[in-house]
């Protein structure tokens, strides 16, 4: 039977993970780390931390912890608002040569996947440029192989809906054997980054960032942090959707303008 992480033992593991992902795992929210490191504990059931952490130090556990410790999207065309929103009013105002996108933090195959559709439903998916960081290479090899998680089919059907396209849900969405894929021809122009968004960021600067529900997980410092290199890499002009429980720091708010703040997107 796996251990519950106490207050102690998140403190020793903290900065072991901080020195293996070069990210500063003590400026998480302890809350959510708490529950995280309950979670990992628990599906890699671990016996105890000091054998956890030398596991995480010899790169035994590295990629499972990678893999279980984001929080995965739970459905696709969530806040079905914020899709219409991006396909009605701020895809017919790029300009042709900067359809480029960013997702900084891809946990599961359900943000990319809606985007991409919207994209394909708007004509424009051959001119876009779609970048995902991926800090897990399983997590990275089930988005690459197209498959969705069959149970939320029905969901992600009445979200598709409710967004009110020209084409079916089947048009994009295979069923096989039980199996739900997407079309991965709509992947074509999909590149992906291996690693933390703090390490590894595009070449270049991109149009719309798509950073939803993530930095509800930070602390002040590291969501600080995070908002200045997402701005470096948003080109003047381009936009950031974060999530609607979510706000820009105090200390950044010369870095973005509210655009349409009901659903959470701001101008660089």
């Amino acid at each position: 039977m796996a251990i519950a992480p106490t207050i102690h033992d998140i403190r020793e593991i903290t900065p072991v993970l901080s020195d293996k992902f070069k990210i500063d795992f003590s400026n998480y929210a302890f809350s959510f780390l708490r529950r995280r490191f309950a979670h990992i504990f628990n599906v890699l059931n671990v016996k105890s931390t000091k054998d956890f952490i030398e596991k995480i130090k010899s790169g035994e556990l590295t990629e499972d912890f990678s893999y279980h410790f984001p929080v995965p999207d739970t459905e696709m065309f969530r806040d079905p608002s914020f899709w219409r929103y991006l396909r009605l009013k701020i895809l017919p105002g790029l300009e042709e040569d900067k359809f480029s996108f960013w997702f900084p933090q891809l946990v599961s195959c359900e943000e990319l996947f809606s985007l991409l559709v919207i994209l394909k439903e708007e004509g424009v998916i051959d001119k876009a440029k779609v970048y995902c960081n991926v800090s897990s290479a399983k997590k990275l090899e089930e988005i690459k192989s197209g498959i969705t998680d069959s149970k939320k089919i029905e969901l992600n059907k009445q979200n598709f809906k409710r967004l009110e396209l020209n084409h079916h849900f089947e048009d994009y969405f295979i069923n096989e054997d039980g199996k739900v894929f997407i079309d991965k021809s709509l992947m074509t122009n999909v590149e992906f980054l291996k690693g933390n968004f703090f390490n590894e960021v595009p070449n270049t600067t991109v149009s719309f960032v798509i950073f939803r529900n993530r930095m509800i997980y930070y602390n002040a410092k590291l969501q600080v942090n995070a908002e200045e290199i997402l701005a470096k890499y948003i080109h003047k002009g381009g936009y950031m959707a974060i999530g609607i429980k979510e706000r820009i720091s105090q200390a950044n708010q010369s870095l973005f303008d509210e655009y349409e703040i009901s659903e959470k997107i701001y101008k660089v």
